[in-house]
C-alpha cells in the first residue's frame, strides 16, 4: 500500500487525492510524465505562467502530450514559487524549464548539459548549485523514472571489448498517482536572445529495494514537504536526507524493454513490463 504522505490528489477521482536519462551509471537520466496539464495544476495547486505560454508553452512549443522518455536538455513542466515575489505571497507556477542547469556565470548552455542532476550532499560545496540551493527551489512533476541495473558483460567475438548487459527498469508508484523530485533552478541570460530557464534534479543514495538496482536515486519528496522545500526562508538541510524506506516501498520496480535507451523512442509500449534478462557472471580473467 502507498505511504498516505505521498498522496495528495489522483486525476478522475471525485477528490483530487497524488502521491507518492540521459543514460549514465548512478544518476538520474531519463523520466516520464504522462499526464494532462489541467491536472498538474491541481495536483500541486499551482497555475499557469502566461509570460511563458501558459499551458501550451509547458513543453517550450513542442506538442503537449504524454512523455514517456525525457532527457537532459528537453524543455520540461517544473513547479516553481512566482520569482520576484515574497514567498508568503508567491504563488506555484508551473513553468517550461530546460533540463540541465545552467548557472548564471556560465559562458555559454551548453553547460546544462552536465548539470542534470545534483548531489544532495554536496549542494552546499558547488558553486553552481548553492544559490539557487537557498533561493531557487522547485519541484519536477514525474509518473515515474527509468534507471539500469548493471548485470554483467556479454561475451563479445573478435577483438572488440565485451559489452556490458543491463536491465531496464521503470520505478513508478503502485497506485497510479505522481512523483514529485526535488530539483533547482536558474536564470541564465546570453549576451544576446532570450534568457534561459533551467534546473537539475537531485539525487541522494538509494534505499529499500531501490538499492538492488542502483546506488543512487532521484530525491523524491512527500507531499508534505512540497511547501517547504519550495519555500526560501525555510532551512532546506532536513529535506535533502535519503526518503524513508517506506515511502519508496509504494513504488513499482519494473523492468522494461531496451527501447527506452534509445532518446528518439517515446511511446507508451516503453514503460511495459519485459521478462527480465537472465544475469550474466563476468568470465574469468587469464593473467
Amino acid at each position: 500500500m502507498a505511504d498516505p504522505r505521498l498522496l495528495l490528489a489522483r486525476s478522475g477521482a471525485s477528490t483530487l487525492t497524488v502521491g507518492p536519462c540521459w543514460h549514465h551509471a548512478g544518476m538520474c537520466g531519463r523520466y516520464a510524465l504522462t499526464m494532462e496539464p489541467e491536472t498538474l495544476y491541481g495536483l500541486f495547486d499551482a497555475e499557469p505562467d502566461p509570460r511563458a505560454g501558459g499551458a501550451d508553452g509547458l513543453y517550450g512549443g513542442d506538442p503537449v502530450r504524454p512523455r514517456y522518455n525525457i532527457a537532459p536538455t528537453v524543455t520540461v513542466p517544473v513547479v516553481r514559487l512566482e520569482p520576484k515575489v515574497a514567498p508568503g505571497d508567491a504563488a506555484r507556477q508551473i513553468e517550461p524549464m530546460r533540463w540541465g542547469l545552467v548557472p548564471s556565470w556560465a559562458k555559454d548552455v551548453s553547460v546544462g548539459s552536465r548539470m542534470f542532476n545534483a548531489r544532495a550532499e554536496s549542494l552546499g560545496d558547488k558553486a553552481a548549485f548553492r544559490t539557487a540551493l537557498a533561493k531557487r527551489r522547485c519541484l519536477i512533476p514525474a509518473s515515474g523514472y527509468y534507471e539500469w541495473k548493471a548485470l554483467g558483460k556479454a561475451a563479445g567475438a573478435g577483438k572488440g571489448r565485451a559489452k556490458p548487459v543491463k536491465q531496464p527498469y521503470y520505478m513508478t508508484p503502485e497506485d497510479g498517482s505522481v512523483m514529485a523530485f526535488a530539483g533547482l533552478w536558474e536564470y541564465w541570460r546570453p549576451a544576446d536572445g532570450d534568457p534561459v530557464v533551467s534546473m537539475t534534479i537531485i539525487t541522494t543514495a538509494a534505499v529499500g529495494p531501490l538499492l538492488d538496482i542502483n546506488d543512487r536515486m532521484p530525491l523524491i519528496l512527500p507531499a508534505s514537504e512540497w511547501a517547504a522545500w519550495l519555500d526560501p526562508r525555510v532551512e532546506p538541510g532536513p529535506m535533502l536526507a535519503p526518503p524513508a524506506e517506506r515511502l519508496v516501498s509504494a513504488l513499482e520496480l519494473r523492468p522494461v524493454g531496451a527501447a527506452v535507451g534509445n532518446v528518439a523512442n517515446d511511446d507508451p509500449g516503453l514503460v511495459d513490463q519485459v521478462a527480465l534478462i537472465a544475469a550474466r557472471e563476468e568470465a574469468p580473467t587469464l593473467i
